[in-house]
């Protein structure tokens, strides 16, 4: 892989669609187009009409071309649905030479490998925890290494096969190959999740439009995951039912008044809002109300998921707040209070016209580029993908001249 090489990142979202071009190098990643529209046929992260998510997904492409120049051919996407899970695994190998090789690595990983998985389940990711050599443990990288026995701690990701081959189909039919489907907030916390935020602990709370995911990580590792069913277009259809409203306008007044906690000044100022052709006021308490009972809901929800992944235990951990319900009003404080930790925004880094998707709501979309252009440089032993028998370690092999496009 050359200087001035490109990867599209396409976040396949429930309220929006992202493709997002860059130009990568081993140390920087540049965005050089965006191409933003509006989502259809996807509900909570699942694509549930192909042909109109796929009619979709080629309008960003487009879009994305278009600005950048950039032939795209291949993307890295993402999932999120109710239904990933991630769960422990072990593998172990004798060595046959007394210095750890390459080869050795990629041996042990794939033992780990060899665990029970349901029929309606892929292995979407291979992470590893640790590496032990003959009992000594918290490696991160054993190449080099001298010794006779080696073992590996890993968390494995486990999607939908029908949700992987949808995405997959649906890329397909927009003119484009899925070359990678990674976890949604595995791509997040590529890019707004510090080294030493992972060193020390870490939780990344990822509120999208149709579901909450939640990844945490402790000694620069990936300890486990979680997916909550509800995202900010529940608050949505909470305002449209709650005050009988169009969906459109309540989407307007969660934008323009919704908080998560209850400010003074809202008691007893009213606005007007637009229902049926007619015009009537309403009381901004009333919006407060709503939101603030569903971020409530929410956020329980958060801390039961975090408490439920294992190994997890309370210490100074720091909370990262990403997706489009992060700048909510008074949820940033919300969550620092329930959770008794401190939470920041997720924002991020980039240069070129990225300034315009810095913001938590696209950490996907730039975190799909950010991931796949680390886990290249990094080798294959850092994190191992599989569809189906489609090792992500062999895909790297063939990466070069085909998805980092010139």
């Amino acid at each position: 892989m050359g200087e001035g090489s490109y990867i599209t990142g396409l976040d396949i979202g429930t309220s929006k669609i992202v493709a997002v071009v860059a130009r990568v190098t081993e140390t920087t990643t540049e965005v050089t187009g965006v191409g933003i529209v509006p989502s259809v046929g996807v509900r909570k992260g699942v694509i549930v009409d192909i042909e109109s998510a796929a009619a979709a997904i080629r309008e960003a492409v487009k879009k994305v071309r278009a600005i950048s120049g950039v032939e795209v051919k291949e993307v890295c996407t993402g999932i999120s649905d109710g239904q990933i899970k991630s769960f422990k695994s072990t593998g172990a190998i004798a060595l046959t030479t007394d210095t750890i090789t390459q080869r050795d690595v990629d041996k042990v990983m794939e033992t780990a490998g060899t665990v029970y998985v349901p029929l309606d389940k892929e292995i979407m990711h291979m992470i590893p925890v640790e590496y032990i050599v003959d009992g000594e443990g918290q490696i991160h990288n054993p190449v080099g290494m001298k010794g006779m026995r080696l073992e590996v701690n890993v968390q494995v990701v486990a999607g939908s096969s029908n949700t992987i081959q949808n995405v997959i189909k649906c890329c397909e039919m927009a003119g484009v190959k899925a070359a990678d489907i990674v976890f949604n907030p595995l791509a997040s916390s590529a890019a707004v999740l510090r080294e030493n935020e992972k060193d020390y602990g870490a939780i990344l709370i990822d509120i999208g439009g149709g579901t909450t995911d939640i990844v945490v990580f402790k000694n620069g590792a990936f300890m486990g995951a979680a997916v909550i069913d509800i995202g900010g277009n529940q608050f949505t259809n909470d305002i449209a039912v709650g005050l009988r409203l169009p969906v459109a306008e309540a989407e307007r007044l969660k934008k323009a008044y919704g908080m998560a906690t209850f400010p003074d000044e809202y008691f007893g100022e009213e606005i007007t809002v637009t229902a049926d052709m007619e015009e009537r006021r309403i009381s901004k308490s009333f919006i407060t109300e709503i939101i603030k009972a569903r971020s409530e809901e929410l956020t329980g929800m958060i801390k039961d998921a975090i408490l439920g992944i294992p190994g997890f235990s309370w210490q100074p951990w720091s909370v990262v707040l990403t997706g489009a319900v992060a700048e909510l009003k008074g949820l940033e404080g919300l969550i620092a209070s329930v959770l008794d930790l401190p939470v920041r925004i997720g924002t991020c880094q980039l240069s070129g016209i990225g300034d315009k998707i810095r913001g938590p709501m696209y950490a996907t979309t730039v975190g799909l580029v950010s991931y796949t252009r680390k886990r290249y440089y990094e080798g294959s032993s850092s994190d191992t993908f599989t569809t189906g028998q489609y090792s992500m370690s062999k895909w790297f092999k063939g990466l070069v001249g085909k998805f980092f496009n010139k």
